[in-house]
């Protein structure tokens, strides 16, 4: 048996208590206790299974599992559910609770190089090979994998986590809560050079980058520094993979940005705009609240809150859609046209002659 059915085993929950938990309503025996959470084809018969919507069904009647998360809409059904209005959030809260470890501090390592006046919370975790400068102040509970690079004088927030190989530059902030997944840089300086002739003249980058709290960065991201003031990730900001944040970029609160986004310099993401993968965006521009751009747009001007976007460069959803829907039949339209063309031709010729 794997550590993680190990671990679900021992934690039992009546579906009572599990649907306080996710704000849904039993439907069935409250009193049935369930073990974990598991895919339909997986699930065994002590566990819990989710259906995130209705045209699973027909999977959802073959499934071992004890009881169901399920949409406030799905028929009656023989088996224990608990129907809730965003199932798939109620997944995800039921497999937090049943995957939670308890914290566990493991001091400092001895293998850890520590710098002078750095100051440590309660509690924090620094694994072998972990390098702090000096200065730097790292909150309650704090965790740094091996590997982990602190510049001097920076922060790192109560309840963070900072995975292998994370480094974050000197004088940079990272909030409470945060998540820095494997190999990303935050701090590292932003692209600006000055032409003298035909050399480029390099710009210092004397800024810093503050990260607020609850924002999680995924893998091999690059954060630069502000040549001045700060590169700013607002609260809540979810970052994919291999995404690129310029200097003196603004993302605002509870925006998402997918694999391979890349922000220029300067330019002001608004609140909650999700950005699809691969999507570019120049610099010096705005995106205004709400935004949704279509995976492998190219953004070239200002965004008004609430547009939804596609196509490089970009311009309206419906719009792009369209234009997709004609694209493969150009060939064929040039043909007609040029046929359209000769017949004109043909016709102006004998008009003329008469």
């Amino acid at each position: 048996m794997s550590p993680k059915k190990e671990r679900q085993k021992m934690v039992k929950i009546t579906l009572k208590e599990l649907a306080a938990l996710l704000g849904g309503k039993v439907d069935g025996d409250p009193t049935l206790e369930v073990t974990g959470i598991a895919s339909l084809e997986e699930a065994g018969g002590e566990e819990i299974t989710f259906l995130s919507g209705l045209k699973y069904f027909p999977r959802l009647e073959k499934t071992r599992a004890a009881a169901a998360i399920v949409p406030l809409s799905l028929p009656s059904f023989p088996k224990p559910v608990i129907r809730t209005s965003n199932p798939y959030l109620a997944y995800a809260k039921a497999q937090a609770f049943f995957t939670a470890k308890p914290y566990l501090p493991r001091g400092v390592n001895s293998r850890a190089c520590i710098g002078q006046d750095v100051k440590m919370g309660q509690d924090v975790s620094i694994f072998p090979f972990v390098y702090v400068g000096d200065g730097c102040q790292i909150g309650d509970r704090a965790v740094l994998y091996p590997g982990v690079y602190l510049g001097e004088f920076s922060q790192v927030g109560e309840e963070s986590i900072l995975y292998p190989n994370v480094v974050v530059m000197d004088r940079c902030i990272l909030g409470r809560r945060v998540i820095v997944h494997p190999g990303t840089v935050i701090g590292s300086d932003g692209f600006g050079f000055a032409r003298e002739g035909t050399r480029y003249v390099k710009i210092p980058q004397v800024g810093i980058v503050q990260v607020d709290d609850d924002v999680e960065i995924g893998a091999n991201c690059a954060i630069d520094r502000a040549a001045m003031g700060k590169t700013w990730v607002k609260r809540g900001v979810k970052t994919d993979n291999l995404v690129q944040i310029g200097h003196n970029v603004t993302v605002g609160e509870d925006t998402v940005l997918v694999a391979q986004v890349g922000i220029a310099g300067s330019t002001v993401v608004g609140n909650g705009v999700a950005l699809g993968g691969q999507v570019g965006v120049v610099g010096h521009i705005s995106i205004g609240d709400g935004a949704m751009i279509g995976a492998q747009a190219g953004v070239a001007q200002d965004v008004e809150p609430g547009q939804v976007l596609s196509g490089s460069p970009a311009f309206p959803h419906r719009e792009w859609l369209k234009t997709q829907a004609v694209f493969p039949k150009l060939p064929e339209m040039k043909r007609t046209l040029a046929a359209l063309e000769k017949r004109m031709k043909a016709l102006e010729e004998k008009i003329s002659l008469k």
